[in-house]
């Protein structure tokens, strides 16, 4: 068997060519549990890419004539990719001889015998070299192995220092297989396959189309067989329709110069980016509420140095806000609503959203801060003593005993810790990146301004302090000073009083 060593420095580009167009992909050659004999469709696009992290990975492919897609347009980036399918993409993406196969043969026998002869795979891996075992979904260790041996089969090294700095900083690797424990390490080194957000490699995790597709793209432009272009912009929304109220979040894939992007919307005049510490990778956010219109809006990017415009469409859908009429104490309101009263407000509560650390403080879920009954919903209008209201409610109530503990939502930075008169005792935490959790109304403070709190650590008592009608919380979450709806943050949905009991649960 032959064996051809891919190189930068004798690559030609009509051998590049022809290489990729064998190699980078046969997933859709090899598509579901289609034979072989599957014939591809080649296209530039595909119509289920749009809004994935992988697009441009695969349409970058795809314009090499080395990515099919299925016949009715589509290339399943999320679906699972069996082992059979990634053995046959880096067999030839390595360039080694394949026989062809013999009638009535299993399709995939050719290549499991070159992977073995090459040293990509071994004969006791698996256990019965079958068709039935490499039909099975690869998981992510064993396809940082094949990867990594693809690697050193062509004569590259990996550096142990690098090896020492993964191994540091991955959690649990207790839960690789002895086998993959050295390739797990190695394939995120080399910068194969990225460690999860919260450190975790989830060796066991099935990989998809999307990921062997990029996989594949990475180790063709180490070995230099495909040239590590500069990737087009990819904008991937978190929702393509939210609700008035939701926090829509943004991110930017394949940014070389943060200065030459710009960002063209009319849904929130403060949208900022943020670096989330993965290389070329940006996010930011833009919030909505009862303000927001409804209806279709434009998201354009433009990357003034490469020309590279992006678009997408984001639909906002109305929500019908409740009117709730509220009696109140009349010494309550004169006593809490006065001009002295507004201004210590402003003074201290409005400032307290105006900075936050570019950083997350959290990488866990937001939780309920108390448990009880909502009596107020977020986006209310009120009518208080007979008298409409120029302001909506910028939360949600929740009815509780006084002195139940209030918990954090979630780690962060104590930014207001203090009595004001309309809103009694209040705090603001922030959680980083713009995002802010506001509690109003407190018996008790049992933190200060400035302490770095944990999720689900007691920071204070359920009370009736400043404008209130009884012991209850006021729970709201922001952006900055923006309102949005704590539901979407916390359970993906508003919390109404239809289904805040089973929410709470």
């Amino acid at each position: 068997m032959s064996q051809k060593i891919l190189t930068h420095s004798t690559s030609k580009p009509e051998y590049k060519i022809t290489k990729i167009i064998k190699s980078i992909l046969m997933i859709a050659v090899i598509a579901t549990s289609a034979s072989y004999a599957h014939t591809p469709s080649f296209a530039t696009s595909f119509n289920d890419v749009e809004n994935h992290w992988a697009k441009s990975y695969i349409e970058t492919a795809s314009t090499y004539n080395a990515i099919s897609g299925y016949t009715d347009g589509t290339f399943k980036p999320n679906a699972k990719i069996k082992r059979i399918e990634f053995i046959a993409i880096i067999v030839n993406s390595q360039g080694i001889d394949v026989r062809s196969p013999e009638k009535d043969e299993y399709w995939g026998q050719p290549f499991i015998e070159a992977a073995l002869k090459s040293g990509l795979i071994l004969s006791d891996e698996y256990g019965d070299l079958d068709e039935l075992t490499f039909d099975q979904n690869i998981s992510r260790e064993e396809m940082a192995s094949i990867v990594v041996n693809a690697y050193i089969y062509s004569g590259r090294l990996v550096e142990p220092t690098a090896m020492n700095e993964v191994s540091s900083k991955l959690t649990d690797l207790d839960t690789v297989s002895p086998r993959y424990y050295n390739r797990a390490i190695e394939s995120v080194a080399l910068g194969f396959i990225s460690g999860d957000s919260n450190g975790t490699f989830s060796p066991k995790e099935h990989a998809t189309r999307a990921q062997a597709a990029v996989l594949s793209y990475k180790l063709l432009a180490k070995l230099g067989v495909l040239t590590d272009e500069v990737l087009p912009e990819n904008i991937v929304l978190s929702k393509t329709s939210i609700n008035q109220g939701d926090l829509l979040k943004i991110t930017l894939y394949h940014v070389t110069d943060t200065s030459s992007i710009t960002l063209t919307q009319d849904l929130y005049p403060g949208f900022k980016w943020y670096d989330t510490g993965t290389s070329g990778v940006l996010e930011g956010y833009i919030p909505t509420n009862y303000s927001t219109t409804p209806g279709k809006h434009t998201l354009k990017i433009v990357n003034a140095v490469t020309g590279n415009t992006s678009t997408q469409t984001i639909v906002v859908t109305q929500r019908n806000f409740r009117v709730q009429n509220l009696t109140i104490d009349p010494g309550v309101e004169s006593s809490t609503k006065t001009d002295e009263a507004y201004a210590q407000y402003r003074k201290y509560f409005n400032p307290s959203r105006e900075v936050s650390s570019p950083i997350k403080y959290y990488t866990e879920s937001f939780l309920l801060p108390v448990k009880g009954k909502l009596t107020t919903e977020f986006g209310e209008s009120r009518i208080v003593n007979n008298a409409l209201t120029s302001y909506r409610h910028a939360g949600i109530d929740i009815a509780a005993p006084r002195n139940s503990d209030v918990l954090a939502t979630n780690t962060g930075k104590v930014m207001l810790a203090m009595h004001l008169t309309i809103t009694g005792n209040s705090i603001v935490i922030d959680h980083g990146e713009g995002l802010f959790s506001v509690y109003f109304h407190l018996d008790k403070l049992f933190v200060n301004e400035g302490d770095l709190v944990t999720r689900g650590q007691r920071i204070g008592a359920v009370g009736s302090t400043g404008f209130s009608t009884g012991p209850h919380l006021h729970f709201t979450m922001s952006y900055y000073r923006f309102d949005i709806e704590p539901g979407f943050i916390l359970y993906g949905e508003s919390i109404t009083k239809q289904n805040y009991l089973e929410l709470m649960k």
